[in-house]
């Protein structure tokens, strides 16, 4: 097996051990800010802390020397989903900017 795809296995093996663990407690989506252009960073960072992360993705048609090619970007910029329960958020706070539920829909409320 290549190094990438023992990583991987690695962050699920977290993932579900990180589930397991704390099945008694009730989780919520968060939101994560990130610096511009680092949402996969981010989200790689998480996940290897043993986080359940989720980046929403789109497809768009870049052209670069006369080429089209397909990426996929993030939808949502700045932005990683992060499902965790209150503490680990609170703590995660130290080091990220972190949006609550009750945050988010305060926000769209008032547009």
């Amino acid at each position: 097996r290549s190094c990438l795809a023992r990583g991987l296995g690695d962050v699920y093996k977290r993932q579900f051990q990180y589930i397991i663990n704390h099945l008694n407690k009730p989780h919520l989506w968060y939101i994560v800010l990130t610096a511009p252009h680092a949402e996969l960073s981010t989200q790689k960072k998480l996940e290897r802390q043993g986080f359940i992360t989720y980046v929403p993705a789109t497809s768009v048609r870049r052209t670069w020397d006369g080429r089209i090619k397909e990426i996929h970007i993030p939808a949502i910029a700045r932005c990683v989903f992060v499902y965790a329960i209150n503490e680990e958020m609170q703590e995660m706070q130290k080091e990220y900017v972190v949006l609550s539920p009750q945050t988010v829909t305060t926000l769209y409320q008032n547009q």
